[in-house]
């Protein structure tokens, strides 16, 4: 791995995981030209991260403060003439294999 490819995993990974608005703020003033030219390398991928830690956020903050859920429970209902016209076809098949 290269040393450019290092530095962007490294500060991609400290920014998105890391990275809170105290810290952020320690870095404006302590590193500022640094932090600057980082943002603007990598403005694509922190423009990806603040969207979904937004989308995050809007998801967790909602009304009781939990994640929201769904349910994926695949329902098959067959009604019974379905049912019936069903087994009449595998026992056609049946019939037909012996």
């Amino acid at each position: 791995m290269k040393d450019k490819e290092i530095e962007k995993q490294n500060f991609i990974l400290w920014y998105s995981l890391y990275a809170t608005e105290k810290e952020l703020e320690v870095a404006r003033t302590t590193n500022r030209e640094t932090l600057d030219r980082l943002l603007k390398e990598y403005a694509e991928e922190v423009d990806k991260i603040d969207k979904t830690k937004c989308f995050y956020e809007r998801i967790t903050q909602s009304g009781s403060k939990r994640t929201q859920g769904f349910d994926a429970t695949l329902k098959i209902d067959y009604s019974s003439s379905e049912k019936n016209n069903l087994f009449e076809e595998d026992s056609a098949a049946e019939h037909e294999i012996t």
